[in-house]
């Protein structure tokens, strides 16, 4: 996009998403406004050449959010995907206001148009309430799982696992029951009560490789979706 002020920046998005459409037909994009004022409020891209090979890329798309820091802020929604040799294969994009259950179900709905649901169909998030609720809405099939290591940053900053952590990483990467089990009956030993947090409250399939109800390869983390977001906010302050 041309560099210039924030409100030219805006200004220019319909013009700029016709002209990528031109070049690349069947490119999906939404602008999504105010309609008392015509204000901005959502704006979802997706290429054609990504929407195409997606068909050949692992089933597994990892999404995250990046806040903004031009003058009117917002939110980056990012849904990113890994071919057969764990290359990253950005899918989406997604501008919104703030991060919330009506921008993630928008960008949700939108992704389901060029993303077939299906059981081999796996998300992987941080442990946002939204994201888990708009998957499920606009997803009838696809699994979902958690972050491993938010989910280990969570144990180790709120519930004080510095120690015992590694147990809980030995667990989540365990690729058999029969060896998730000797890893996280030592971890309950040690954290009964953050054990039970996992087991009674997380539940097993949501966190452990042996136990996700489809295959999510090696994507244990949103490792892939924040190191697009990373790359794209060196840019993040200009318009």
């Amino acid at each position: 996009m041309v560099r210039g002020t924030t409100e030219y920046g805006y200004s220019c998005l319909p013009i700029f998403s016709y002209k990528i459409d031109a070049l690349n037909i069947d490119t999906t994009y939404f602008i999504i406004v105010n309609k008392v004022d015509y204000r901005f409020i959502y704006y979802f891209l997706s290429l054609v050449p990504r929407i195409r090979g997606f068909a050949y890329m692992r089933k597994v798309i990892a999404v995250d959010d990046t806040h903004l820091y031009r003058k009117y802020e917002g939110v980056l929604l990012s849904a990113v995907a890994q071919d057969t040799e764990s290359h990253i294969y950005p899918i989406a994009f997604c501008v919104v206001d703030k991060e919330n259950d009506a921008s993630w179900t928008f960008i949700f709905e939108k992704l389901k148009s060029i993303v077939v649901d299906g059981p081999d169909l796996c998300f992987i998030s941080d442990m946002h309430k939204s994201i888990a609720n708009c998957i499920t809405k606009a997803y009838n099939h696809a699994q979902h799982g958690y972050c491993m290591r938010h989910q280990g940053e969570n144990l180790q900053v709120n519930q004080h696992c510095r120690e015992d952590l590694y147990l809980f990483y030995n667990a989540a990467k365990a690729y058999s029951p029969k060896e998730f089990s000797d890893h996280f009956i030592e971890f309950k030993n040690y954290r009964p009560e953050k054990a039970f947090f996992l087991e009674h409250e997380l539940g097993f399939e949501k966190w452990s490789r042996a136990y996700f109800p489809s295959n999510r390869f090696d994507v244990m983390t949103t490792n892939i979706v924040e190191s697009v977001n990373a790359i794209l906010m060196t840019k993040g302050s200009t318009p």
